[in-house]
């Protein structure tokens, strides 16, 4: 890979989740430390990025200038369209669900068919505009605080209304997992949020592209061994596959053309 993709990828992580790692950005582009580290100077001598200890955060000018939910729906855009596909035979008809606020589900929300009939309950405005567009569907959408930069509401409105509420099946995708089955975000709003998901659902299928792979940070929101599946993108490493089989953990695994 060029420099110069490395660091527009770089970027586009940055953007996405507003942090990136020095250790995370070694394994994922098989280089040097030292290489990470120019790259990541290259990137702040371009007012892109800020170092920090271990990495690089996104300047708050770029945080309240970008609209990060569309940075991140193009992101990765590929592997989120092949793992939607992948999902989109456990959908069931007369069954409840509940859609989060990541965009590997707003990926699988924009290919349900006008045929399908079950009741779907998300967190987010725009999976809620896209669900609803199809006339079989009933759909609801949670209160709460909107956030700007998901689309989805939060707080305890958003939770006391899912405490009300129990699903068949939960769509989620998460922040990150790490190599030995540690689920994790950096939010503490959406902490409160997956962790009611999780307690109120039978099943819970985790959507999550293998870019989303490293090490744990900040908040656990739980282990591998409370998820029923995950899919995720050909790209994930062997060493993760052969964990979630000894964790008895379903993992789909879908072609990236």
């Amino acid at each position: 890979m060029l420099k110069s993709e490395r660091l527009e990828q770089i970027q586009t992580m940055l953007e996405e989740y507003g942090k990136v790692e020095v250790s995370s950005l070694c394994r994922i582009f098989d280089v040097t430390e030292m290489t990470i580290r120019r790259d990541l100077n290259e990137l702040e001598k371009r007012k892109v990025a800020i170092r920090s200890h271990g990495g690089a955060i996104l300047p708050p000018e770029k945080i309240l200038g970008e609209r990060p939910y569309n940075s991140r729906i193009s992101s990765h855009l590929k592997e989120k369209e092949a793992i939607a596909q992948a999902a989109l035979p456990l959908l069931e008809d007369g069954s409840k669900y509940f859609f989060d606020s990541s965009t590997s589900v707003y990926a699988l929300a924009r290919l349900i068919n006008n045929t399908q009939n079950f009741l779907v309950v998300t967190d987010t405005i725009s999976t809620a505009l896209e669900l609803n567009s199809r006339k079989n569907l009933e759909v609801i959408c949670l209160g709460g605080e909107l956030q700007k930069n998901t689309n989805s509401c939060t707080g305890v409105f958003a939770e006391q209304m899912l405490k009300n509420m129990f699903f068949d099946y939960a769509f989620i995708g998460l922040y990150g997992v790490s190599e030995d089955g540690i689920l994790y975000t950096t939010s503490t709003m959406e902490y409160s949020l997956k962790r009611l998901i999780l307690d109120h659902s039978k099943k819970t299928i985790v959507l999550i592209d293998s870019s989303k792979l490293g090490p744990p940070s900040f908040l656990q929101i739980g282990t591998i061994s409370e998820i029923d599946t995950i899919i995720t993108d050909s790209n994930i490493p062997q060493s993760f596959v052969n964990f979630c089989r000894n964790a008895g953990t379903n993992l789909i695994i879908a072609d990236v053309i």
